[in-house]
């Protein structure tokens, strides 16, 4: 009988843990093996759903783009707001209008959705469209944004030399009036240095001697501040050339506002209460479009915050309003008094640091200071690329940007 080793049964032992290690082993690289697969391809659909909702997201952009001009009052219809703003654009400053999209018919799976936000204070004609996507059934989302320029304001001409006051017709003072102009003055102090513009100037005023010329005489004649009303001296200016009146040419209006409308003003200024800015908010409204006759009697604008109070011929209808004494404006008056010198006959203000424009003559004005000011006119005087046409909805190149949460 033959003997078994005394490690024989070790021997097999240790075989049979190696083989079941080996089974183990390749088991569990065919689960590590068929997991990366499944990785791999839970990846790739995450990315094709991604690339999918991306997609949606620019087509929804794309077709917000192309709604806005497609409608005749689309703008009045998109600029109402009234919808809740994303984050990082809360407060009455933020005007935010939901846009209704159409579903896509190449994506039915896609959920779009479109907002449209401005700036009432700094930006009103710049629109940004913000679109999202999300492919129903998965966590695939999309965002994409771009701005536009929108014609809701025109640019207003640059004005190298503003002076203080602006009118449409001749100036004279009441008997014991109490008035100061003010031209902007080389070291920035009020009335104290170098005049660098003149304190009034004047698009109309009469050839008296009909020689079919404007001379200096005449401009001095027209424009009758006494020296103590121009304690700043820049002295009048006037246009050279005889002109007509009438019809009303809003001569005064359009060469400091350019082609900006009474719509366009009277839109940017409803916006701006709508939305809950006042003089008492801040950021504060900016934009005053006015058509009560009633005496203003309220201090608005800073030096941070221009205001401009444009008092349309409705206002003025009878006779323009006069601002209280009290008051201080700090930016631009306009009085729309549609070159009728009667409407501002005795006419009287409180301070308006900035430039008070007048569509008409200031006969037997009574009281105001007029202190020109560099920064008046920056409530609508907005940055706007050369060379753009400020009637027509264009995208604003380089703006676009896309995020995925």
């Amino acid at each position: 009988m033959t003997a078994v080793p005394p490690h024989a049964p070790q021997s097999g032992a240790i075989t049979l843990l190696v083989a079941m290690g080996l089974v183990i082993l390749a088991s569990l690289t065919s689960f590590y093996s068929a997991r990366s697969v499944l990785v791999g391809q839970l990846a790739t659909h995450n990315h094709a759903h991604a690339a999918q909702a991306r997609m949606a997201a620019d087509a929804a952009l794309a077709r917000a783009q192309s709604a806005l001009p497609s409608t005749p009052s689309w703008l009045a219809t998109l600029l109402q707001g009234g919808a809740p703003c994303p984050a990082g654009t809360t407060g009455p400053q933020w005007q935010c209008t939901h846009m209704n999209l159409p579903q896509h018919p190449a994506l039915p799976q896609a959920e779009l959705s479109s907002i449209a936000v401005r700036d009432l204070l700094l930006s009103p004609h710049v629109l940004v469209l913000q679109a999202s996507a999300r492919i129903q059934g998965h966590h695939s989302q999309a965002h994409v944004r771009e701005s536009l320029f929108i014609p809701a304001v025109a640019p207003a001409p640059a004005l190298a030399r503003p002076a203080a006051l602006v009118v449409n017709g001749c100036i004279s003072e009441a008997v014991g009036a109490r008035l100061r102009v003010c031209p902007l003055v080389a070291n920035g102090t009020v009335c104290v240095g170098s005049a660098k513009g003149p304190a009034v100037h004047t698009h109309f005023v009469v050839d008296s001697n009909r020689d079919g010329a404007i001379s200096e005489a005449e401009i001095h004649a027209c424009l009758a501040l006494s020296p103590t009303s121009l304690p700043g001296a820049g002295g009048p200016s006037a246009a050279t050339k005889v002109l007509a009146r009438t019809p009303c040419n809003r001569a005064a209006w359009r060469s400091v506002l350019g082609d900006i409308t009474d719509a366009q003003l009277q839109a940017w200024s409803s916006a701006q209460e709508r939305n809950g800015l006042s003089a008492l908010t801040r950021p504060a409204r900016t934009v005053y479009w006015i058509d009560s006759p009633q005496e203003w009697q309220l201090s608005v604008g800073s030096a941070e915050q221009p205001a401009l109070l444009a008092f349309s011929a409705k206002a003025c209808a009878q006779r323009c309003p006069r601002i209280h004494p009290g008051v201080r404006v700090v930016g631009s008056v306009l009085l729309d008094s549609g070159c009728n010198d009667e409407k501002m006959r005795g006419w009287h203000a409180g301070t308006i640091e900035g430039q008070l424009v007048v569509e008409s003559g200031l006969p037997e004005w009574q009281q105001g200071t007029v202190l020109a000011h560099p920064e008046g006119r920056k409530a609508y005087s907005l940055s706007w690329p050369v060379g753009i046409d400020a009637a027509q909805v264009q995208r604003i190149h380089g703006s676009w940007s896309s995020s995925a949460p």
